[in-house]
């Protein structure tokens, strides 16, 4: 079954096209990484799938429900922005609890998610404080409790392990092998060694093209080199 489905899409910030006819097909459990210079168009084709933006053309669906309405659904979708905007006067417990609200999650569910992903993510002296207080890696990890507390069966992530120091990406990369194989993910990172020990497979953005999409076999034993190789191809075109 096709959990994610993106057909056609395109998107244009005036004269600039940051996506061109994009399709993309995720099942359950495909694990994927988005990979792509700086302006390959990484981040607005997340935004899109997130919710957060409107395609000019083409189409998104998440489990047949339009992106804004699977956010809205506990067990559907959960996104990590590259900036996620916490209010700096709101702590990180009641940003949780904001959400569960949102999810229209239960007492006893809220407390069960919070208490595992405070847990997972070391989180629990983080609770009590201001978002604007924290760290830019507390914030991170802190977002990235808010993207998972549906328990979403599509996660989408970019560049989750910015401002992260070592402990806290190895924590983050133990989380997501820990998930069920039915989800899926889809993160964008340009650090690709360390996306590739939490994903099967990498998706190539070059100019707001898709270029190509490959195992991490297909794409060589030094995935660095083989990712250069793709969008060097590409550039000589």
């Amino acid at each position: 079954m096709t959990f994610l489905n993106v057909s056609g899409l395109g998107r244009s910030f005036g004269p600039r096209k940051a996506l061109v006819d994009i399709n993309l097909q995720l099942d359950a459990g495909d694990r994927v990484a988005l990979l792509g210079p700086n302006g390959a168009g990484k981040t607005t084709l997340l935004k899109i799938i997130g919710g957060a933006l409107a395609p000019d053309v083409g189409r998104v669906t998440v489990a047949n429900l339009s992106p804004g309405e699977a956010r809205r659904r506990p067990g559907l979708l959960g996104w990590l922005p590259e900036r996620a905007p916490l209010n700096p006067d709101l702590t990180v417990e009641e940003h949780l609890k904001i959400t569960a609200a949102f999810l229209e999650l239960s007492k006893a569910k809220t407390r069960e998610r919070i208490g595992f992903l405070t847990e997972a993510l070391s989180l629990k002296t983080k609770l009590p404080r201001l978002a604007g207080q924290l760290s830019l890696g507390s914030r991170r990890q802190a977002a990235l409790a808010i993207a998972l507390l549906g328990e979403p069966r599509l996660l989408i992530l970019d560049e989750p392990t910015i401002s992260l120091d070592p402990e806290e990406v190895a924590r983050l990369r133990n989380l997501l092998k820990s998930f069920s194989p039915e989800v899926c993910f889809l993160i964008s990172s340009h650090v690709i060694a360390e996306v590739a020990k939490v994903t099967d497979q990498a998706i190539i953005l070059y100019n707001g093209h898709l270029i190509a999409q490959k195992s991490w076999l297909e794409l060589g034993p030094d995935y660095e080199i083989g990712y250069l190789k793709e969008t060097n191809e590409r550039a000589d075109h």
